[in-house]
């Protein structure tokens, strides 16, 4: 392959990858939806309606209703959302986390997943008050962590100076990782969002806060 079309196939790929790792990760959630409630009352009762009404021999029809299934959950999950805003919805949250929470097993797997959601979907996490460097594992290497406390007593009072609680996440999943105690001193403030950071440590440093990647056809020409 000559340096011209190579050129021209990286310069395909770059456009054309974003869209297919796009479709290629909505098709495989709507395949999970499907999975998940293929044996729901509603889908039951929707593959009698479609059989009893002979619109399972036109494809085209049964991709309507199966499409009018998902925007239907799409919809229940936003209305879910409003509700659990006022104050009605956030004890009747509080209720079921209470309830599930009591129970054996279940309870653990829940608050993990609980966790996780929390920690993806939110910039502000109120566990993670701010983004931070430290020198980790040895002096010379800096890693990125989240300040989770400002302040350890037990540490100070053994050493009497100043500790932070940070947790130096793992790539690519920042849901696990180190918790190590620092020296206030020692831990230095990033201009860089709990958003940022995470798509940094998920990327493997690959997508860095402040760097512009628009002039991707002029990185292949050189």
């Amino acid at each position: 392959m000559s340096r011209g079309i190579r050129k021209h196939f990286y310069a395909g790929l770059i456009v054309v990858l974003p869209v297919f790792l796009t479709i290629f990760i909505l098709n495989w959630i709507i395949n999970l939806i499907i999975s998940l409630t293929k044996n729901s009352f509603f889908v039951r009762l929707i593959n009698k309606f479609i059989y009893y009404s002979g619109f399972h021999e036109n494809e085209k029809v049964v991709y309507i209703v199966y499409g009018i299934y998902l925007l239907l959950i799409v919809l229940s999950i936003i209305f879910i959302g409003l509700v659990t805003k006022n104050i009605v919805g956030k004890k009747i949250r509080k209720g079921m986390d209470n309830l599930i929470c009591k129970l054996p097993i279940i309870k653990h797997i829940y608050t993990a997943m609980k966790q996780i959601v929390k920690l993806v979907s939110s910039q502000n996490s109120a566990g993670y008050k701010k983004v931070v460097a430290v020198e980790y594992p040895r002096k010379g290497i800096y890693s990125i962590g989240f300040l989770t406390a400002e302040e350890n007593e037990t540490l100070e009072k053994l050493h009497g100076r100043k500790f932070c609680n940070v947790f130096i996440p793992t790539s690519p999943n920042p849901t696990s990782g180190m918790f190590i105690c620092v020296p206030k001193d020692e831990v230095t403030e990033l201009d860089m969002s709990i958003e940022d950071a995470i798509k940094l440590i998920v990327s493997g440093g690959v997508i860095t806060p402040g760097v512009q990647y628009d002039s991707d056809e002029e990185e292949i020409e050189k």
